[in-house]
């Protein structure tokens, strides 16, 4: 049985946009500024080239998925961007974050075998390298 694909109309990311605001107190400011939209009192404008509407809905559910993915999850999805894409080694990784080699293989196969004490060292360790490192990432 093959799946049907659905079209984002702008209806859905209107109804993304009032969850942001009301569940999770985003103001119109704050999503216009993120978004580059125009925002007319309380009301955010959703451009209409193909470009910027498709990086505008990317980020609206980015946001919208945050709450709902585990930390863990998102940690080792940029971990391997560091190790595959921009070729730093576990061993480089970990001498930053001050913990064993082992530690942040460990992540990588079963995050739940780490202490968090240790998940918090490399997650602020991760977070950091991919700040610097996003600006020479090929684009998809």
């Amino acid at each position: 049985m093959a799946e049907e694909i659905q079209a984002i109309g702008n209806k859905d990311i209107e109804e993304t946009i009032n969850t942001l605001k009301k569940d999770y107190g985003m103001s119109t400011e704050c999503l216009s500024h993120l978004l580059r939209g125009k925002s007319d009192g309380d009301k955010i404008e959703i451009p209409a080239g193909f470009e910027e509407k498709r990086s505008f809905t990317n980020l609206i559910f980015m946001l919208d998925t945050l709450s709902k993915e585990e930390p863990d999850f998102k940690f080792k999805a940029f971990l391997e961007v560091l190790i595959e894409v921009h070729k730093i080694s576990a061993d480089t990784i970990a001498k930053f974050a001050k913990i064993p080699t082992q530690y942040v293989l460990d992540f990588m196969i079963d995050s739940s075998t780490v202490p968090i004490e240790i998940k918090y060292r490399l997650a602020s360790v991760i977070m950091v390298l991919r700040f610097i490192f996003k600006t020479v990432e090929p684009k998809i």
